[in-house]
Parts: C-alpha cells; structure tokens; sequence
C-alpha cells in the first residue's frame, strides 16, 4: 500500500531539472549565438557617433579676399544699371555743353543746316555699326569710341538743324527733356509690369508710328504747312514715352538679362532719348514762339 502511494506521489511531483536534458549555464555560455546583420545602401546608413564641437575651419587670405566682394559688395545687377546710369549722364551732360556753346557761336541768324544734316546722317551710320557690331562690342574699346563719336556727331547735327537758337530757349528744353527722360525712366523700374509696355505693344506702336509720320511728313511736304511739323514733333514725343518705359525695364533687367558689356550699348540709347525728347519739345514749344517771347 505504501509503495503504491509513493509512486503515486512520485508522478505527481515535477522532475528535476537534470532528468528534462536541460544543459546547465555553463554549456548555454558556450554555445554562440548568430549574429544578424542588416545591410542598406550607403546613403541610409545612420551616424550615430557623438558629435563633436569643432573649430571652424581656417580660410587662406586669398580666399578671404575673393569671398568678400561676393558677399558684402553690389550684385552684377546692380552694377550693371550704375554704370549705364552713369555713362548716359555723361553723354548727356557733355551733349548739354555742347548745345549750349554751339547756341553761343553761331548767331541767331545764321544757317548751319547742311553741316548738322551731315553730321546727323554720319551718327546714324556709326549707330548703324554700333548695333550691328553685336561680337565686336565685347571689346570696350570698340563700344565706347563708337559711342563717343555718335554723341558728339548726333549732339552737333541737332543744334544746328533746329531753328532760331536762343540759350534761353535750349536751357529749358533740356531742362525739359531731363525731367521727361527722368520720369519716364523711374516710372520704368518701379511701376508694376503689368501696366508698362512689352514687345508686342512697342511693335504695334512702332507700326502706328511710322505709318502716322509717313502721312504727316507728306502733308508737308505738299502743303508747307507749320502745323504738320509740329504734329509731327508732337507724335516723336508721345512715342518717345512707352519706348523710354520699355528701356528702363531692360536695363534694370526686368525683361531679360543682358551680359555684363552691353551697358554701353544701354547708355547710348539711354542718351538717344534725351536728345529726342530734347529735340521733339524745343521743336514744340519754341520754333514757332507759342508764347511770343
């Protein structure tokens, strides 16, 4: 009886642990263990090693030098519209002393119209040749001698074709012109694009223009009537306007980007204007004594 309940017991008890092949800690230390690695593409590997804070680098003082404009100094866009600013201001200011000792050389009632017709006709050409000239005006001293030549050869034929020169009459045409080319120019760089012309309106415009100047001159010329000269002169100077406003945003580059040498180009025609509108409002105003002075 005895024995039958301790082998009853014995199978109730759980076994120890030797007798379920377990193997003890020492032999599970022993075994090793695989080991997984997962492997990515160069790009996603992750840096996990501690940063660490560093010197900022030592720069050679060349490198310093070259650095510092770039940074600190006008952009190439900015310089680009300072210097044709200011070559146009010294192609017009040298045209002004040039109208204003020719006024004073010549008397009132002398006729210089066929030296001016000549010299204007010889700007046009050296214009022509400027504009033209797209490869060669990369050299700066192609682009400013020919520049040179058509401002003091287009200032000259100007004042001696207009009529009744008066020092008086010329200071106030260009001071005239100044403050149109002037407005017309800031209102260029400022105004919103979308109210200042583009190229298919400066070429319907151009159109009109010239079909209107064709009818005006040949009335004329058939009637010899002051009053078309006058219409005519009137319509250079309405048209001078949206051109005027349309330069302005290629030289401040709101159009297009122009290279780095054409400045020059930009001053001459910058010029051209002023001594349009200096020519179309003396023509206006004085050539007719509107105010009898």
């Amino acid at each position: 009886m005895f024995c039958d309940s301790s082998i009853y017991y014995r199978m109730l008890w759980p076994p120890a642990p030797q007798l379920l092949n377990f193997p003890p800690n020492q032999q599970q230390e022993q075994i090793p263990r695989p080991v997984v690695q997962f492997e990515g593409p160069p790009g996603h590997q992750l840096d996990i090693a501690p940063r660490r804070w560093r010197s900022p680098r030592a720069v050679p003082d060349g490198e310093v030098s070259r650095e510092q404009p770039t940074r600190n100094g006008p952009t190439p866009e900015l310089l680009f519209v300072r210097r044709c600013y200011m070559l146009a201001g010294l192609f017009s200011m040298s045209m002004a002393i040039l109208a204003m000792i020719l006024t004073k050389a010549f008397p009132q009632n002398a006729d210089p119209m066929i030296p001016g017709f000549v010299c204007a006709m010889v700007s046009l050409l050296v214009l022509f040749v400027l504009c033209i000239g797209g490869k060669l005006r990369q050299f700066y001293w192609f682009s400013l001698v020919l520049s040179a030549l058509f401002v003091q050869l287009a200032g000259v034929g100007v004042i001696l074709v207009l009529l009744d020169r008066c020092l008086e009459h010329v200071c106030s045409a260009l001071l005239a012109a100044m403050a149109a080319m002037v407005g017309c120019y800031f209102a260029g760089a400022w105004l919103p694009r979308i109210v200042l012309p583009g190229e298919a309106t400066m070429i319907l415009l151009l159109i009109v223009f010239v079909v209107c100047s064709i009818f005006v001159m040949t009335m004329y010329i058939f009637t010899d009537n002051w009053i078309y000269q006058t219409l005519y002169f009137l319509l250079m100077a309405i048209m001078l306007v949206p051109t005027s406003l349309y330069h302005a945003q290629v030289v401040h580059g709101r159009r297009f980007q122009l290279p780095e040498h054409e400045f020059v180009v930009c001053a001459v025609h910058v010029y051209l204007h002023f001594l349009l509108f200096f020519a179309a409002l003396y023509c206006i105003i004085w050539t007719h004594n509107w105010w009898g002075i």
